[in-house]
């Protein structure tokens, strides 16, 4: 009886032994399945095309893993904007104050209104032949046009826009290229500095620029009665070539001219390029003194949700405040609407340089930007 408790245990380790050496063997069975040679060549693969990372140990084989440091590109939505019920309520009631400065003649007062509008919806027809018909009261043809233009592109056969364009022909023949870009709904821009941020804008809104995640820009060039654009464009897979030279022709109105020649094998991912703007300079003639400058520059940042990261000043001549600034933006058209409030108080400003990044930590996408202003100083 005493010898039984023995014979158990000797029994249990038994099966124990045996179990874990079924284990190593499956182990190893498992482990000789695997093909290091090709799991090497696909981490090699994915490495090349991805940047940071670590190398981990697996089974005794170093293998890449690396997570991307950088975006390799924007989803582009095309798709027309939803005006939703509260901005619908919101553009009902600025209209309806358009509506009565309008019938006073208050044309100023009018105009701020449906400002407020195409805030909310850029191209409201109704709000946009408003404009029209006050530009042309004031014999501001161009800008008539320019919104007659948009209203006419939601409404068609409205017989009202119709009638107006027609009256227009009479005492300003239709423009056959608008000073403004097509798709980017701002006022005109006064000045080159502001045309080339709307035609970068309407490039990163085309699909073809769904790959790019740098662009570096040269200074303006003026050339005759044109200012010229050189931007250096990077992309995370084959650039888009022809859809980037329609994008900028359309957006610019003026020439483009690829710099760089046929790429090299496995280089095809950089564009050199330069756009024209036409009949433009890049200084704005009506620019205004800016006082306590950098709480003004706060106060936009804050109101257009940017991120100042960096600042660099430096005294040119004439009271012209050299400034650049280290920016990051959730997409260019943020950018964009900082600059247009800053403009008024810009001599010239041009982008420098910009990146696609991701948010610390997370998977948000952002643009980081190094833009040069001149500011006139009072």
């Amino acid at each position: 009886m005493s010898r039984q408790p023995c014979h158990d245990r000797s029994v249990f380790i038994a099966k124990l032994s045996f179990a874990i050496w079924l284990c190593t063997l499956v182990i190893t069975v498992s482990a000789a399945d695997i093909d290091w040679k090709k799991l090497e060549e696909k981490a090699k693969e994915y490495q090349e095309k991805q940047s940071g990372g670590k190398n981990i140990d697996v089974g005794g084989k170093s293998v890449n893993i690396s997570i991307p440091s950088q975006p390799t590109g924007r989803n582009i939505d095309s798709s027309e904007q939803i005006v939703s019920d509260s901005d619908q309520r919101y553009i009902s009631v600025h209209m309806k104050l358009a509506n009565r400065h309008f019938s006073r003649k208050n044309y100023a007062r009018a105009i701020e209104e449906v400002e407020l509008v195409f805030e909310r919806q850029p191209d409201h027809p109704g709000g946009r032949f408003m404009r029209a018909v006050i530009a042309g009261r004031l014999k501001d043809h161009v800008t008539a046009w320019h919104n007659i233009t948009i209203a006419r592109d939601k409404d068609p056969e409205n017989a009202k826009i119709k009638s107006f364009i027609e009256k227009l022909k009479t005492v300003a023949p239709e423009p056959q290229k608008t000073v403004g870009v097509p798709g980017i709904f701002r006022p005109i821009p006064v000045s080159a500095s502001e045309k080339a941020f709307d035609v970068i804008e309407r490039l990163l809104k085309d699909q073809a620029s769904h790959n790019i995640i740098t662009m570096d820009f040269d200074d303006f060039v003026v050339d005759g009665t044109s200012e010229w654009v050189k931007v250096k464009i990077g992309c995370s897979s084959v650039v888009q070539k022809a859809g980037i030279v329609s994008a900028l022709e359309k957006a610019s109105g003026g020439r483009t001219e690829i710099l760089s020649g046929p790429p090299p094998q496995g280089e095809e991912k950089l564009l050199e390029i330069k756009f024209e703007i036409p009949e433009m300079v890049v200084e704005n003639k009506e620019v205004k003194p800016a006082a306590d400058l950098r709480e003004f520059v706060k106060l936009i940042a804050e109101e257009t949700d940017v991120a100042i990261s960096d600042t660099e000043e430096r005294d040119a001549e004439n009271k012209i405040l050299e400034t650049t600034y280290e920016i990051a933006a959730r997409d260019f058209k943020t950018l964009n609407d900082f600059f247009r409030k800053m403009s008024p108080y810009a001599h010239k400003f041009r982008l420098i340089s910009m990146k696609l990044a991701y948010i610390a930590g997370s998977q948000n996408i952002i643009w980081r930007c190094r833009v040069q202003v001149f500011y006139q100083m009072s």
